[in-house]
């Protein structure tokens, strides 16, 4: 049996190209809490949950010392500050180009 592959190449706008994405991560994301219903400290299971991570990966963050876990009533992690904190570590996508263009 021989598999024939196929490509298509597709043309838009960069605006058309984000709606897509934007409307695909919506759909993908929609199961997620909205950042208003989470509440304001988590246990590490629900950061673990959140962030989709292992227990070992779990345990390197909560040793680190920039981590924002709060050991006053058990180990608790402050929400809005791990929200703050993932998007302090973390490199948002940067665009390369500023328009998609064909190539033939």
């Amino acid at each position: 049996m021989t598999i024939v592959e196929q490509t298509t190449l597709i043309t838009m706008s960069v605006e058309d190209l984000r709606s897509i994405i934007r409307e695909e991560v919506d759909a993908a994301t929609k199961h997620l809490k909205p950042r208003e219903e989470l509440p304001h400290f988590l246990t590490r299971k629900e950061a673990k949950e959140l962030l989709r991570i292992n227990e070992t990966k779990m345990s390197e963050l909560m040793g680190r010392p920039d981590f924002p876990v709060c050991r006053e009533f058990g180990v608790k992690i402050y929400t809005e500050e791990l929200l703050k904190w993932v998007e302090a570590n973390t490199q948002g996508i940067q665009p390369k180009a500023t328009r998609i263009r064909s190539v033939s």
